[in-house]
């Protein structure tokens, strides 16, 4: 049978939900295509294989330098154990119809595969705004390291037959690479800051936004709710794009004006400690509470519990986690100019976007919605069987074409 391959490094299992939503997109991928192709998914890594609500998940063995530093050292023998892994997995080259790998370090599988068989459409999936593949290692803010591995980069990505992002704003970071005259996040600054390069050129994209599977996500579970309290959620790693210290700071100001305020976070990482301990400071700890990321069923639930989500993001590639609350009826407040801003009403986009790193300004759209309770509305449906559909079509358009 014609196969489509997915490569990809997050994918969960029975003890991890990191990368949840390539099993989302799998699924609804296995649904669109029933009958018509076998869908592969491919995980380098240790490990053996392993089955995760009904996928495979075919593991082989790759070698790379610690902290991923030169993440291109080792490519024919990391090509040699993908082979070997299509081979148990029962995948002969001339039958792969899609090779569709996620983040720049896996595009080196699709290219291998093309060189193969010239037939087979290749694709890169890109996650967020740093997608590029200069974030990784611990020389990545070393100016001699990018360097030398943008120019990989670059040829890599323009082997790519199309280019898949989960927004717009996903894509025009890419393509603006190394400017970065389009954000003020000092991370990324520092990665491209001197490259003497042109940007890369691409040939041919797709946006594809992370949907909701709405039959985990949804407004029809059981409604748990606190009575007379306000509740605020936040789902989110605690590191710095991430912001959840603006969110703190709004609360703090708030606080006079809302007294049944409480805010609950879900999410682990660096800088949970430096948040928890900014809260036990400021006298908060009586209204804000952490706890360890969830399953997606316990997720729902806990958006299903909340007023309102609040994750003050101000590097987001699109954020599920905003889709996923307003799929469970609850609305949400993001920051303008990040990939969410696709499905916000352009109407509605001063109701539900706040400044980036502005409490203030947080603060006042939040009391906003407590006062006046206003509905959200989207652009488009965020069903991730609907948008799977929409992009087996344009898939289908592209392989006939």
């Amino acid at each position: 049978m014609k196969t489509y391959l997915y490569v990809t490094p997050f994918f969960p299992s029975t003890n991890e939900w990191w990368g949840s939503y390539s099993l989302n997109f799998i699924r609804a991928l296995q649904n669109e295509v029933k009958g018509s192709l076998r869908v592969v998914v491919l995980k380098p890594g240790s490990g053996g294989d392993y089955q995760m609500c009904g996928v495979t998940v075919h593991r082989f063995q790759t070698r790379q330098l610690p902290s991923s530093v030169f993440p291109f050292l080792f490519v024919d023998n990391n090509c040699k154990s993908f082979q070997a892994a299509l081979v148990r997995a029962g995948v002969a080259i001339e039958e792969v119809v899609v090779c569709h790998a996620n983040t720049a370090v896996c595009a080196i599988y699709p290219v291998w595969l093309k060189a193969k068989n010239p037939s087979c459409l290749t694709l890169l999936h890109h996650h967020d705004l740093q997608s590029f593949g200069l974030n990784l290692g611990r020389l990545r803010h070393c100016w001699i390291y990018n360097m030398i591995q943008f120019p990989i980069l670059r040829k890599l990505h323009e082997k790519i037959d199309t280019h898949v992002f989960i927004s717009e704003a996903a894509k025009r970071s890419f393509l603006a690479a190394p400017d970065t005259s389009w954000t003020s996040y000092a991370g990324y600054i520092g990665q491209m800051r001197g490259l003497p390069y042109r940007s890369v050129r691409i040939s041919d994209s797709i946006i594809l936004h992370n949907g909701v599977d709405k039959s985990v996500f949804n407004a029809d579970g059981a409604c748990v709710k606190d009575s007379g309290l306000f509740v605020i959620g936040c789902v989110g790693n605690f590191i710095d794009l991430k912001d959840q210290t603006t969110l703190f700071r709004a609360v703090k100001i708030l606080r006079p004006k809302l007294p049944n305020l409480r805010v609950r976070c879900v999410g682990t990482e660096i800088l949970r400690p430096t948040c928890e301990e900014f809260v036990r400071e400021n006298g908060l700890d009586d209204i804000i509470t952490f706890q360890d990321e969830l399953s997606p069923k316990k997720l729902a639930e806990f958006y299903r519990s909340l007023d309102l989500f609040v994750l003050p993001s101000y590097f987001e590639g699109f954020g599920c986690v905003y889709t996923e609350a307003h799929a469970c009826g609850v609305p949400f407040i993001a920051c303008e100019g990040q990939g969410i801003e696709d499905v916000v009403e352009p109407e509605e986009k001063r109701l539900w976007l706040c400044r980036q790193r502005d409490p203030e300004d947080l603060a006042e759209k939040i009391l906003k919605y407590y006062t006046r309770r206003p509905k959200q509305h989207l652009t488009e449906d965020q069903d991730i069987q609907i948008l799977v559909r929409r992009f087996v079509s344009q898939l289908k358009e592209r392989i006939n074409g």
